[in-house]
């Protein structure tokens, strides 16, 4: 099957009486990778993911918020469909697990070596050895702060996470990203939605 929805002929009358659709509206017929529900604090919502011909993308089919009883949606990709999809979500890994290492290698962790990035106060341009890292009490939004040893000093320096830049990041190996990304096949095609 395909994402089926009612049509404008599909009357009021119609829908009370608990019969067949009177004018269903079907798409994506073969392109249908994946079904969920994404719950929300009153209503849930009926998404269908899809290939539309360029990309992989999520189309809403029904919802509790209103009347889709008569909507629906089943997974039908076919062979053809599914290799365009998973080509796709090839392609686009690469690019987003290379951003995730380059965060991943640049955030403070305990023995990197930082840098200040304050512009004010006695932490200006220190630079050190991170020692402690735990939550930033002090900050609004939360997050983290780093103890930095600093050579000469017997106490530990604390300033917010996001105000030190580290010094000596680690490598990425952007072959081993691609080996992977080449056989790599998506968990669900709900998590491809997250990629691009």
């Amino acid at each position: 099957m395909t994402i089926t929805v009612c049509g404008p002929a599909c009357t009021t009358e119609i829908k009370n009486s608990g019969r067949a659709c009177g004018d269903p509206q079907r798409s994506y017929m073969g392109a249908v990778l994946a079904t969920y529900e994404r719950n929300g604090y009153d209503d849930s919502d009926f998404i269908a993911v899809i290939w539309d011909g360029e990309r992989v993308n999520a189309r809403e089919y029904a919802s509790t918020r209103g009347w889709t009883y008569h909507n629906g949606a089943s997974v039908d990709a076919t062979a053809c469909v599914q290799a365009a999809a998973l080509a796709w979500y090839r392609a686009r890994l690469v690019p987003h697990l290379l951003e995730i290492e380059q965060t991943e290698t640049t955030e403070p962790r305990v023995g990197r070596h930082v840098r200040s990035l304050t512009r004010r106060g006695k932490n200006v341009g220190i630079t050190g050895e991170v020692r402690w890292i735990g939550p930033d009490r002090y900050a609004r939004d939360g997050g983290e702060r780093v103890g930095i040893a600093i050579p000469g000093e017997d106490t530990l320096r604390f300033l917010p996470a996001r105000s030190v830049a580290v010094l000596d990041p680690e490598p990425i190996d952007e072959q081993v990203l691609r080996d992977y990304a080449a056989t790599a096949r998506p968990e669900t095609w709900r998590c491809a939605l997250d990629i691009d």
